[in-house]
């Protein structure tokens, strides 16, 4: 189901399909030759440096280990089999740190894209509005040939020792490496660049398969209703803004450096969720 909206200036077609996933065509604007530079810039920040490198697979180039099986795992815990690896987009992270102006400028137009997109979605989905507080840092996954993403939930928690959570025996030892994915309420995905051969996006519980267009912004779930995979790229590249709606508050494993909320850096919740006190509408008379 199809319409338009207007917000502000901003005119958007939404298209709601089942489980939660709402499309947004045309939500942004991508200069090309402007995002192959910024890609470039992103890419090579941080390399050489103590900062490490920005894909967040390994986080940085020294923080990782190769166990005994040839798996790389990450400074988080996150382990990656070498096919994972090879096979995983690059993400580039920190996006705004020691960005230049014109970079800075093209993310908060790509984050206001996405919070205009995120208030029809609310408007779509009132309940959800009270279950989000914040969003995480957003990055990029870039997607060349030989990549892709096997079917998954944003919400999935990792296991220590299976890499699986609700496999075989669990012990204090096999306790989840991080919880931060159990807060991600919403998930949403700008595409930037699409020069690709496959990579459509598939939700098998919304039953839509689509190979979406550069400037198409998707919200889903992040539960298992949201359960999606980006199929395999066999040529050309992919490139994805993804943002993480979340409640709660932080948690072990979590610092305020994964959290970029409104509420905790301008004092005010995501808008237009917030009263003058602060709190979120639903809870203002």
């Amino acid at each position: 189901m199809a319409d338009s909206v207007n917000r502000g200036s901003h005119k958007f077609t939404r298209i709601k399909h089942k489980a939660g996933l709402v499309v947004f065509p045309d939500a942004a604007e991508i200069d090309q030759e402007f995002l192959e530079g910024w890609v470039e810039r992103r890419r090579a920040f941080g390399v050489g440096d103590d900062t490490g490198n920005t894909d967040r697979r390994l986080k940085t180039v020294e923080d990782y280990t190769i166990d005994e099986d040839g798996n790389y795992i990450n400074r988080g815990g996150y382990k990656f089999t070498p096919k994972q690896f090879n096979t995983t987009p690059l993400r580039l992270v920190g996006l705004l740190y020691d960005a230049e102006p014109e970079d800075k400028a093209f993310v908060e137009y790509l984050d206001s894209v996405m919070a205009l997109c995120l208030e029809e979605y609310m408007v779509m989905y009132p309940e959800v509005r009270v279950s989000i507080w914040y969003r995480t840092p957003s990055h990029a996954a870039v997607y060349s040939d030989g990549h892709s993403l096997g079917p998954h939930s944003d919400q999935g928690v990792e296991r220590v020792g299976t890499g699986q959570w609700g496999y075989g025996p669990a012990d204090e030892s096999d306790k989840p490496i991080n919880e931060f994915p159990t807060k991600t309420v919403v998930t949403a995905s700008l595409v930037l660049k699409d020069t690709a051969e496959g990579g459509a996006m598939r939700f098998p519980h919304a039953e839509h398969k689509e190979k979406f267009a550069v400037g198409t912004a998707v919200f889903y779930p992040s539960s298992y209703i949201g359960s999606h995979s980006v199929e395999l790229i066999t040529g050309g590249e992919r490139i994805s803004y993804l943002q993480f709606y979340c409640q709660g508050t932080p948690i072990d494993g979590q610092s305020q450096t994964h959290v970029d909320a409104w509420r905790n850096r301008e004092g005010k919740w995501v808008p237009p969720l917030h009263g003058a006190d602060g709190a979120p509408s639903s809870q203002v008379p």
